[in-house]
């Protein structure tokens, strides 16, 4: 698409202005702004695209809500315009977006739309960052394998790019998916990895993410010294850089090691500075953590009545808000702090809860495997969809130079037997009939393509209803926000339903048996349109049950429309078939 002066200027005015905004951190409000005005100055639509883009990036971290809407234009433009490479950045976005609103298994189909398009697109730098994105979005559906896949995928080509950052937040996670696996030596080795680029890059934030998972890998391994050495080191930076959440994660694990080391006076200091840097923020999980460890501090304390306290008060905020991993932790507290002072029937429920939590955990993840399964599956069979819809086309552009081509051969035969003598006729005639049984065969083959083409539509169609009503049972057990997105889905699917599928087919029937109704009416013009149509699905020889399932009768009931037909066409008493008789005409 070619751009205009004026254009090319005001895109070149904007890419400075992004380049310019992007270097100053407290600025984000004048990028925007700034964006925004380049937006509604755009006259030309690759310039919108790329300003979409580049504002849906501009919100993702403060506002993923807003960022999807901006992304969701630029997709609509991208596809308009047939910008592949725009249009799987928008699809990236809208991802990141939902991966932020923790609707993971929306951003897994999205990421994976958008990593096709990057693919197609030839563009390996982005190819690689959706291949980050997607291993964040397997690890959190705990598919480790195909996670670390995919982040290794990305390693190489950001390395081979030399994309430092990219790099190193790549290693960072990919040692986050080790640490999850309990490997250990492995995490450890890829958080160093990661540490030693950001060291150079001299990225605070991130070395203190990394030292704070170092700090973990020690902690696991019971090396407390080195533990607290580096969730010691994460905290100055953390301090410095005034980043209360990650403060409040680094005093809770600071606290747990010095409830293990017996220093139960510094345990309970960063505890209690976790649980009011929680509290400011009004981070409900994170004070149900800071509850659930200062319960166990206590308990170490042989101080049961607060622990009992603390343990209740994270179980309850974990209860509350959904929080089922902190609300199994602080069951299983309870249950062995009610054993250990002989209320064994308190003990008992608290255990019970602890195993129901985990058994719905589990459930959960199997559900979500389930779910994106089946949307897998849903996408492939659009996909299938649109190939046959392709080939058709291809098909319908054969038939027609076929057609043109026969028409043409024809002429030159009817040009031709005006010069040929009268010895030649008895050819002729061979000709004709040889060309009238390849007409033949190709009202045959129509027949067929018609009488396939509508069972595939209600094949379709029952498909979508069994598809729906399967998420429309299943939408009970998601949290009501994934209620929403499942509604939505089965909305989508019931949109893309064939409603009228005799309109379609009755508009094919004409085109290729033009003069059937016509002749019909003209012989029997007291035919209902009922039975009109019944003639036309029997001039293609389908079955009574096959005729059933396009009308939605019973075929008892069809059988009865066949024989009030017979007697409307005056062969009740004679020794001919309907279908036979209807392709006489």
């Amino acid at each position: 698409m070619k751009f205009s002066i004026s254009g090319k200027f005001r895109l070149l005015i904007m890419v400075i202005i992004v380049f310019f905004f992007s270097l100053i951190a407290t600025a984000s409000i004048e990028l925007r702004d700034s964006l925004q005005r380049e937006f509604y100055l755009a006259t030309q639509p690759a310039e919108k695209i790329i300003l979409l883009n580049l504002l849906a990036e501009s919100y993702l971290k403060d506002n993923p809500l807003k960022a999807y809407n901006y992304a969701f234009q630029a997709r609509s433009l991208a596809e308009t315009s047939g910008n592949l490479t725009e249009e799987a950045k928008a699809l990236y976005y809208m991802s990141v977006s939902n991966y932020k609103q923790e609707n993971y298994l929306v951003a897994y189909n999205l990421m994976v739309e958008s990593q096709d398009g990057f693919n197609k697109a030839g563009d390996m730098y982005w190819y690689g960052k959706s291949c980050l994105e997607l291993g964040k979005i397997y690890e959190r559906q705990f598919e480790f394998e195909k996670a670390l896949e995919a982040l290794l995928k990305a390693s190489e080509i950001f390395s081979n790019a030399g994309d430092s950052v990219k790099l190193a937040e790549t290693y960072n996670i990919i040692g986050i998916n080790y640490y999850d696996q309990k490997e250990y030596d492995k995490a450890y080795e890829n958080f160093q990895n990661s540490m030693n680029i950001r060291l150079q890059l001299k990225d605070e934030a991130g070395l203190a993410s990394n030292y704070n998972n170092i700090g973990e890998i020690y902690r696991h391994k019971n090396e407390l010294t080195p533990a607290l050495e580096y969730f010691n080191k994460a905290i100055k930076i953390n301090n410095r850089i005034n980043r209360p959440q990650s403060l409040a994660i680094n005093y809770d694990n600071m606290g747990n090691i010095y409830t293990l080391l017996g220093k139960f006076d510094s345990a309970n200091s960063y505890l209690n500075e976790s649980l009011r840097l929680s509290k400011i923020r009004k981070d409900e999980e994170m004070v149900s953590l800071s509850y659930i460890s200062k319960g166990i501090l206590f308990r170490r304390l042989n101080k049961n009545n607060e622990a009992l306290q603390y343990f209740d008060s994270g179980y309850h905020i974990a209860q509350t808000n959904g929080y089922l991993i902190h609300m199994q932790d602080a069951a299983y507290e309870l249950s062995e702090l009610y054993k250990d002072i002989n209320q064994y029937k308190l003990a008992y429920q608290y255990h019970k809860v602890f195993k129901k939590v985990g058994d719905s955990l589990f459930d959960i993840r199997n559900q979500e495997r389930i779910a994106q399964l089946e949307m897998k599956l849903i996408f492939e069979h659009e996909t299938k969809i649109n190939e046959i819809q392709q080939e058709k086309t291809r098909y319908k552009y054969f038939l027609l130079a076929f057609c043109l081509l026969s028409l043409l051969i024809v002429f030159i035969l009817v040009y031709g037997r005006l010069r040929i003598k009268i010895k030649h006729s008895k050819i002729q005639q061979e000709n004709l009939l040889l060309e009238s049984q390849q007409l033949r065969k190709e009202i045959d083959i129509k027949n067929k393509e018609l009488a396939t083409n509508v069972m595939y539509l209600v094949k379709k169609n029952e498909l979508i209803n069994f598809i729906s009503e399967k998420l429309l049972k299943a939408k009970s057990v998601f949290k009501k926000e994934r209620q929403e997105i499942v509604q939505e889905i089965i909305l989508e699917l019931q949109s893309s339903i064939d409603t009228d599928i005799w309109k379609t087919f009755e508009e094919r029937f004409r085109a290729v048996h033009k003069e059937f109704y016509q002749k019909l009416n003209d012989s029997f013009p007291l035919l209902t349109e009922n039975d009109k149509k019944l003639c036309a699905l029997l001039r293609l020889n389908l079955s009574t049950k096959d005729i059933a399932a396009i009308t939605h009768q019973n075929p008892n009931s069809i059988d009865v429309s066949r024989t009030r037909l017979r007697k409307k066409l005056n062969i009740s008493n004679k020794e001919i078939t309907l279908v036979s008789f209807l392709e006489s005409i």
